[in-house]
Order: structure tokens, then C-alpha cells, then sequence
């Protein structure tokens, strides 16, 4: 039996265990640091570390056609 597939969703597919204690990182938010550049962070539950992924932002079709 084949398992449908749920729709795309704009959460995180894999949780990282946390360098500190081992413990789950959530997903806690994002921030821009430059115009095409932005941070995502992660948070432990356990001990409240944070991890900190830059990455190139995607640009969506709105924003390259009112460029």
C-alpha cells in the first residue's frame, strides 16, 4: 500500500538534536541579513541553546517580477 504524500509545508523536516545536551532543537524563527541572506535559528527545549543556519533567501515570482 503506497502512502499519500501530505502537501509542502514551510516547517522544518528534520529536528536536529541539540550540540550542547543532546536535546531536541525547534524551529524558534527567522531573521534577514541581507537582502538575499537571511538567519534561521533553532532552539533547545532542554537547555535554551541557540543554532543558527544562514542561508540564501528564495526569491518568489511576486518579488523578481517587481524588481
Amino acid at each position: 500500500m503506497r502512502h499519500q504524500l501530505n502537501p509542502a509545508s514551510s516547517l522544518p523536516s528534520l529536528m536536529m538534536p541539540c550540540p550542547v545536551c543532546a536535546g531536541r532543537m525547534t524551529f524558534h524563527g527567522r531573521r534577514p541579513v541581507a537582502p538575499d541572506v537571511e538567519d534561521t535559528v533553532y532552539a533547545c527545549k532542554s537547555c535554551g541553546a541557540e543554532l543558527i543556519r544562514t542561508s540564501v533567501r528564495s526569491t518568489s515570482k511576486a518579488e523578481k517580477s517587481a524588481a
